[in-house]
């Protein structure tokens, strides 16, 4: 078995060297891409199948490291926080053979066993649907239903606390000399300071795209995050400011809540209490958030929103809010833009596409002139999102004369 790996390891190192790259065509740089990245997904899980098994026979022990996540980074040359990620999955993936499986057969990425297996380990019952949502879902749509199945398997209250108390806020300067920050705090805490960027964050935005300056999403967060605090320090200066009292203007949330939920005071298997784009709350603090910002509350028990249309351009309130809530990035498959989205329909007005939530999508400034200009489409594809989960599997196909 070994001396067949090794020579598959010369075999594919003696092929790698041999490629000349600077004289491959465009299709065959896009193709080598993949190749490139159908190796990696191998050769990562057959490292953390391994890594599982180093653990199971204390094989880390006596190497001179104090845990096996400590030896794996130094065996491997890999971050610590790598380390501990692949030694977790690996441990998980003892009780989850079929994902197992699928992550040595190469039909799953490393990254989408760490989800699949984070949902599957508290809720056995949803590793396969986890796994199918998978073979068509962006990575945050899975995150996003693999964070749903967690709160609906654990406590809400108890993780809240839990979250609550571990909350912080660190900054360091790099040896780059950059400042950089890491926090941690409750999910319904991050949704505040997300709602009271997002009029910044837009505001920046816009400006930029006016003088065509056009940066990344978290330049412009970067941004927001000053131009709050230099608003802060602004209105404490002032005569009438009070240290003790703060405002929200124009912090808008988008809540989802079913509505038995809501009544009940807690969710059960299967329902959802989160905050769109952000994630799951429990169902006592988006009751308490209702009078702290302007909510945009979509009970989805309430109006059926699938029978909200309207034959003009104009999308009424509830439908846009929900087309904003379903549609957190850029629905083009690898966009993550979320910033600067713009409402498109899928079939076009001029050809008698309703404003109805199945004909409208958001798209970011450049894939919305592709699609309208460029002859680029949305295709749907069969199948859909896990219960509860946000989006739909879209392709995005080129011109027809396009290569």
């Amino acid at each position: 078995m070994f001396d067949r790996l090794r020579n598959a390891h010369t075999e594919l190192q003696s092929a790698m060297a041999a490629i000349e790259v600077d004289v491959v065509d465009a299709a065959g740089a896009r193709e080598l891409v993949g190749l490139a990245d159908e190796v990696r997904r191998s050769g990562d899980a057959l490292r953390t199948v391994a890594v599982g098994q180093v653990e199971r026979t204390n094989g880390w022990r006596g190497q001179g490291a104090k845990s096996i996540s400590e030896w794996l980074s130094i065996e491997t040359d890999c971050a610590h926080y790598e380390a501990q990620s692949v030694v977790v999955l690996a441990g998980q993936l003892q009780h989850l053979p079929v994902t197992q499986a699928a992550l040595r057969s190469g039909t799953l990425s490393g990254t989408q066993a760490v989800e699949v297996a984070r949902g599957a380990i508290v809720a056995p019952n949803t590793e396969t649907q986890l796994l199918n949502l998978a073979t068509y879902a962006t990575v945050r749509d899975l995150r996003d239903a693999t964070s749903r199945v967690v709160a609906a398997a654990t406590d809400e209250a108890e993780r809240h606390r839990q979250v609550h108390k571990s909350r912080s806020l660190k900054w360091w300067v790099g040896e780059d000399g950059a400042c950089n920050l890491k926090g941690r705090m409750t999910v319904a805490n991050g949704a505040l300071l997300k709602a009271a960027l997002a009029p910044f964050e837009d505001a920046i935005f816009k400006q930029a795209r006016k003088s065509g300056n056009h940066e990344r999403p978290e330049a412009y967060a970067a941004d927001a995050l000053m131009a709050l605090c230099e608003k802060a320090g602004a209105s404490d200066s002032g005569e009438e400011a009070s240290p003790t009292k703060t405002t929200r203007p124009n912090a808008v949330m988008n809540i989802r809540v079913d509505l038995e939920a809501l009544k009940r005071g807690h969710t059960e298997h299967g329902e959802i209490c989160e905050i769109a784009g952000v994630g799951p709350i429990a169902v006592a603090t988006a009751t308490e958030y209702l009078g702290e910002a302007f909510l945009k509350l979509l009970v989805i028990d309430g109006v059926d929103i699938m029978t909200v249309a309207h034959m003009g351009r104009a999308i009424p309130a509830p439908l846009r809010t929900a087309v904003e809530e379903r549609d957190r990035v850029c629905q083009v498959p690898t966009c993550d833009m979320s910033v600067g989205l713009e409402i498109d329909h899928i079939k076009p007005f001029a050809e008698g596409g309703p404003a109805s939530l199945e004909n409208l999508v958001r798209l970011c400034k450049r894939h919305h002139l592709q699609k309208t200009h460029d002859g680029y489409r949305l295709e749907k594809l069969a199948g859909g999102p896990l219960t509860g989960s946000t989006g739909t599997p879209w392709r995005w196909r080129p011109p027809p004369n396009t290569s």
